[in-house]
């Protein structure tokens, strides 16, 4: 649905002490990750380790690879899918229901429609023809025909929080994974890091975020789209309207979770405003809008 997110969160400083970093590039996204405090030996096991993590479920979930796993399962439902991908559809089917649909991982043929207009903007396409299907499952069995799934919306985040998970248990505390969008920080030689977010109507940070031992991820419309007619298509699909949405600029959640905090940017971004700061109130985060209108709002907590 969401996410090969090219939003940029521009990063300051937060740690001073010598740092290793590494560049990856999975999910359609530069993946830069930096590690503190620890030995270059360490650090460079850590970066293998991390690689193989991102590229694992890569090879899981990637909708435009027809070797992926998941595309297997898109071809044949009764494919016999790994753990770790099921670990994955089923947090989508969750989402699901706690969205009243919202958040669909079902709808790989419309986010695929398009796609394929941003890549070749002819003419519109004719989202009519489109069936919008949930995902219906008893236990560990889907129960659909035929499925879809695209994983855009979850899966940048979760693997996120599964490097920063493998780097906690491995005594690893110092640490900043920046994938494009979405944002995790450990501690803090200072205390805090400046984590900058980048306004979606210039070049400039609107807002910076000083903190450690959280996640900061943004979703919005104006890195991945196309102007057709002088009206901007973006890449976050509501699949209520089959259209791209239109409730905000940019929508920024800041929590703990990485995996969390990517589900509830794509979830608030397909809801107006007042609505979204009534879902969240079951949730602790954060939350900053960038409306329509320039305006910046934050969620009640925000201090």
């Amino acid at each position: 649905m969401k996410k090969i997110l090219l939003i940029f969160i521009l990063l300051l400083t937060g740690c001073s002490k010598q740092e290793y970093s590494k560049n990856l590039f999975y999910m359609d996204t530069i993946i830069n990750v930096k590690l503190y405090n620890i030995s270059e030996t360490k650090a460079n096991e850590a970066f293998n380790e991390i690689e193989n993590i991102y590229q694992k479920y890569e090879q899981l979930t990637n909708f435009y690879d027809e070797n992926s796993e998941l595309s297997k399962l898109n071809n044949n439902v009764n494919y016999e899918i790994s753990a770790d991908l099921l670990e994955l559809i089923k947090i989508g089917y969750e989402w699901d229901n706690k969205t009243n649909g919202l958040l669909n991982i079902n709808i790989g043929n419309l986010t695929k429609m398009w796609h394929n207009f941003r890549e070749n903007p002819i003419e519109l396409p004719n989202v009519d023809d489109i069936k919008i299907e949930h995902l219906k499952m008893d236990n560990d069995k889907i129960l659909n025909e035929k499925v879809t799934i695209d994983l855009g919306s979850i899966t940048k985040g979760f693997v996120t929080e599964k490097v920063g998970e493998y780097l906690e248990e491995n005594g690893i505390t110092y640490y900043l994974i920046n994938a494009g969008g979405n944002v995790k920080v450990g501690k803090s030689n200072k205390g805090y890091y400046n984590i900058g977010i980048a306004s979606p109507i210039n070049d400039e940070t609107f807002e910076i975020v000083k903190e450690e031992n959280t996640s900061v991820v943004t979703s919005g419309g104006y890195e991945r789209f196309y102007e057709y007619d002088g009206i901007m298509y973006h890449h976050i699909i509501d699949p209520n309207t089959k259209y791209p949405a239109n409730y905000m600029k940019s929508v920024t959640v800041i929590g703990e979770d990485s995996g969390l905090c990517d589900i509830l940017s794509t979830t608030l971004f397909l809801m107006n405003i007042e609505d979204g700061k009534e879902f969240i109130k079951d949730y602790d985060v954060k939350v900053i809008w960038f409306t329509n209108d320039n305006e910046i709002i934050k969620s009640d907590n925000y201090e």
